[in-house]
């Protein structure tokens, strides 16, 4: 097995150059550490983990938790993760929640346990603190507390855009859908909904807010109840686009049309609003920038090239196709 001092020795350098450019620990030219790889790979070298673990005092290791690793939006932030940690040379972990704060703390428990270098969480955006972490922690999407760097999308502005647009496009009132108003980003978005009736001066109507699962079944759960509850409406506002896409096959099957006769925009952007039919209109969320922005920060504060807190708050847009 071939050692440090056989590549130093191949690319003509110092035992120390090559540990600082395989440890990415110091900055090196880049035409010495193209020499350096180029002989890393000629010997078919990979460092030994355990023992870089050992004298770095770092596992090159992520945690990350999920609320719901079968929902598109967050397999979406996880990939931009992974591309960005793995080009720092650092693994994940992966741990997922199933949206129970009970098993957010599990995860929190043992992610810390594996000795990671840092979190990524994805929290269930509940009242729950995280007080005692000792590593440092990066939140996304669900801003927890602020003592942690945090990268979000303005929640408020985007529930304003789907509303506002949809009175703007449609007669008749708005329903909107959402999950637990306890979750901040469900807040916000209901938040910016009220808002654009404020704008428009129009009443709001509390039986026109329903509440359902995060899931295709919740949406046409949610939308069959309002339709046999005889509610009246000309537009759907789904915070989710899980929701949205059920909301959509609910009104399919009661024989209306979509958006002729009641108009849907969703929330998120995941993969499958574009291919749907009626495809999606949406508020889109940049979720691979998320992901990116998140594993960015987390590794300057990991190798204390930065130690405040940082939080970027990105902006939606409204996508439209043919929902609306």
């Amino acid at each position: 097995m071939a050692t440090i001092k056989d590549i130093a020795q191949y690319a003509n350098v110092a035992p120390s150059t090559v540990s600082y450019v395989l440890n990415n620990t110091k900055n090196v030219t880049p035409e010495t550490r193209e020499r350096v790889l180029r002989a890393a790979r000629h010997f078919d070298y990979h460092p030994n983990q355990l023992a870089r673990s050992l004298k770095t005092r770092r596992s090159h290791t992520i945690g990350i938790i999920v609320p719901d690793i079968a929902n598109a939006f967050f397999t979406e932030i996880v990939q931009g993760i992974e591309e960005t940690a793995s080009r720092e040379e650092y693994s994940l972990i992966l741990c997922s929640s199933s949206e129970s704060q009970e098993k957010e703390e599990r995860c929190l428990q043992t992610l810390l346990s594996r000795e990671v270098d840092g979190l990524i969480i994805l929290g269930t955006g509940k009242k729950l603190t995280y007080q005692s972490i000792a590593v440092p922690t990066i939140t996304v999407d669900r801003n927890l507390d602020t003592q942690y760097g945090s990268v979000t999308v303005d929640n408020v502005k985007g529930g304003f855009i789907a509303t506002d647009y949809l009175l703007q496009k449609y007669s008749g009132e708005v329903l909107m859908l959402t999950s637990d108003l306890l979750t901040n980003t469900y807040q916000e978005r209901f938040e910016g909904y009220r808002q654009a009736l404020q704008k428009r001066s129009l009443p709001f109507r509390e039986k026109l807010i329903l509440h359902c699962p995060v899931s295709y079944a919740g949406g046409m759960d949610a939308v069959g109840a309002a339709l046999g509850k005889g509610l009246s409406f000309g537009s759907v506002f789904a915070a989710n686009d899980l929701i949205a896409l059920g909301a959509i096959k609910a009104l399919l099957l009661k024989g209306l049309r979509v958006p002729t006769d009641i108009a849907v925009v969703g929330y998120d952007d995941i993969p499958a609003a574009e291919f749907t039919s009626p495809s999606l209109t949406t508020i889109r969320q940049p979720q691979k920038e998320m992901g990116h922005l998140a594993a960015k920060i987390l590794i300057e504060k990991i190798t204390e090239k930065s130690n405040q807190p940082r939080h970027i708050v990105l902006d939606p847009t409204l996508v439209v196709r043919e929902s609306a």
